[in-house]
């Protein structure tokens, strides 16, 4: 409704009479009019967000572009973010912890049939000669006796949350979404479904999570169900939820903001959830939060970035980042830039497959090979070149600012002279004089490959630089690309998976609590009859240390908090850097702008998504 400003007339003014005599009184004197003062409003602020592209929908379980991502985080928001490789409570009134008693870990019989998690990390039922960690920690093979075996059960609460119609959320909404997640109609994969045993709601607001016997992670936060107003959809087929107006275009909301309207190809508007749980903190700061559809990953800042306060970091790679830096540099944008969630590297073929294994020597095997081609290797000029220096070398497999990254592991800096010390001290020297080392004995010269997918530019740069490296260490390194479907095919055809390669370039995900799994003995991928576990492992270095197996075995039996749980992934740590199963290279970068007004933006190494915080994101008026 707009505004009424009332007249400013001398009401109550007496009117002189037309024949009045000398005699008569005058009148009183005319007050002075007081003006009425109306507080200037406020300009709107309408904050607009470009992102990569149109999303196809806005179902919870539909498009998971960081487009879709980024626009629920305004209309859901979540039970729980993850900020600097911790995790932390939104929607949750707090997050379970061991000391407070919300996470149990109990011993439970299991007998044949039951569902576990088993030492290959395969969920099924339990079966006679299954391999399984029990409750003490130690592989064992069932016999047909019940054993017992850990099982976590973590209760959750959520804030008192309201949807945007005004009805409550309960936690049978969030129970409603994960029976979504779980039913084969719905068009997303769900990992943590298959490793939960019951997800149930307790009470009006608390929800209880028991994961299958046997599976122990530090991530038990979550794994908790973003809830879906089970009042609106609980009526429709699970196989005509992706395709309703009510969840792909006008889904209700319990978050800061609802949808206000969608102009398809250009924009989606959002406006502030009156039903907000936060309305009395005085949020959501914003009038309006548009998100605008430029194109993804650009290498420059792209047509259209004038019209944008928040640019995301799917909108810009980080070729972007000279462009980027001229723009804040004329004051224009300001610049974030963050590692990513992708830990670059090359990892040593040490013990390939049988078959590769019998057409070459193993090079790798001797930790003091692997040390010098590591010492050979001018990780900085990489960082320098393909991260324009704002990356770091890593030294083990977690970056140089996880919080549990011990002061005291072994740093192998590039030292050509020092390579080819170690080098020479192992015996593969250059018998022949034509600048190319041999094995020892003389017979095969040390000449290997070094692969990785063709998709990758950068990892194309990567190997032809490692190639000129090791050149001058009297290595020679032949470099060859695969399409990604054959390079990371499945073992035993895949050459990755299948561990038939000398040197591989490739990346894996960087997780919040470390993942020393990834090089744990009983990992390496390989077949069952030759005592594996098993293809789907991803140990493909085929590295196996006893005592590296025994800590990394500490630090997953064990949770964050739990006696000895630092310690034992501070050692693997140690033991990683100072063996080298893989040469670690240095994590992604991602870049992000936003215009200098734009306050309270943060883009953080593990948060995947730049609007995470859509609630509190705001902007500075006349420079305040």
């Amino acid at each position: 409704m707009p505004s009424v400003t009332p007249e400013t007339g001398l009401e109550g003014t007496p009117v002189a009479a037309q024949n009045e005599t000398e005699e008569t009184a005058a009148p009183p004197p005319t007050p002075e009019a007081t003006a009425t003062h109306t507080p200037t409003p406020l300009p709107p602020k309408d904050l607009v967000v470009c992102v990569s592209g149109e999303p196809t929908d806005l179902y919870l379980y539909g498009d998971q572009s960081p487009a879709a991502v980024s626009i629920r985080h305004a209309l859901y928001e979540s039970p729980y973010t993850s900020l600097g490789y911790d995790y932390q409570p939104l929607a949750l009134t707090k997050l379970p912890t061991l000391d407070d008693g919300d996470v149990l870990l109990e011993a439970v019989e299991v007998t044949e049939g039951t569902i576990v998690l088993n030492a290959a990390e395969e969920v099924g039922p339990l079966a006679r000669g299954m391999e399984v960690i029990d409750a003490a920690g130690e592989q064992v093979p069932f016999t047909g006796e019940p054993l017992l075996m850990n099982q976590m059960v973590v209760d959750f609460t959520f804030q008192p949350l309201v949807w945007s119609d005004g009805t409550p959320v309960t936690a049978e909404d969030s129970v409603y979404s994960f029976r979504v997640a779980k039913d084969r109609a719905t068009p997303v994969l769900d990992n943590r479904v298959r490793l939960t045993a019951a997800y149930e709601a307790m009470d009006q607001r608390d929800v209880r999570w028991t994961g299958v016997p046997g599976y122990l992670t530090p991530a038990y936060a979550t794994h908790i169900w973003t809830p879906l107003p089970s009042h609106q959809l609980a009526g429709f087929a699970m196989e005509e939820l992706a395709g309703l107006e009510e969840t792909a275009r006008a889904p209700l909301s319990y978050g800061p903001f609802v949808v206000d309207r969608w102009d398809p190809g250009d924009a989606i508007r959002l406006i502030p959830n009156p039903e907000y749980y936060r309305t009395t903190e005085g949020l959501p700061h914003l009038t309006s939060l548009t998100f605008r559809f430029l194109t993804p990953n650009n290498a420059t800042l792209p047509t259209g970035y004038e019209g944008c306060h928040i640019i995301t970091d799917d909108v810009l790679s980080f070729n972007a980042l000279n462009d980027v830096d001229e723009a804040a540099r004329a004051g224009s944008l300001v610049e974030y830039t963050a590692t990513a969630g992708a830990v670059e590297q090359i990892i040593f073929g040490i013990d390939p497959a049988a078959a590769y294994e019998a057409t070459r020597p193993g090079w790798f095997q001797d930790a003091r090979v692997r040390q010098a081609i590591t010492q050979c290797t001018d990780r900085q000029a990489l960082v320098d070149e393909l991260t324009f220096g704002r990356a770091e070398v890593m030294d083990t497999f977690v970056p140089n600012d996880h919080s549990l990254h011990p002061n005291d592991v072994a740093q192998w800096p590039y030292d050509p002279a020092a390579a080819n010390a170690l080098l020479d001290e192992v015996g593969l020297l250059d018998t022949t004089g034509d600048g190319v080392r041999d094995s020892i004995g003389a017979t095969v010269p040390f000449s290997i490959t070094l692969g990785t997918n063709s998709e990758s530019d950068l990892r194309l740069q990567i190997i032809e630089r490692v190639r000129d490296d090791l050149a001058d260490c009297g290595i020679q390194v032949n470099p060859f690309t695969l399409d990604a479907g054959a390079w990371f095919a499945s073992g035993p055809a895949g050459k990755v998976f299948g561990r038939q390669f000398d040197l591989a370039q490739l990346a894996w995900i960087n997780r919040i609590q470390p993942d020393c799994g990834l090089y744990l003995g009983r990992h390496v991928p390989g077949p069952i009859l030759d005592g594996f576990n098993g293809w789907q492992g991803v140990n493909v270095s085929g590295w196996s240390n006893e005592a590296y197996d025994a800590a990394c075995n500490e630090a997953l039996s064990t949770l964050p908090g739990q006696p000895g749980n630092m310690e034992a992934n501070q050692e693997a740590m140690r033991i990683f850097a100072q063996e080298l199963p893989a040469m670690p290279l240095f994590t992604r970068m991602r870049l992000a702008a936003t215009t200098p007004n734009v306050l309270n933006f943060r883009l953080d190494p593990t948060q995947p998504s730049a609007l995470w915080n859509a609630f509190e994101l705001d902007m500075s008026l006349d420079g305040s």
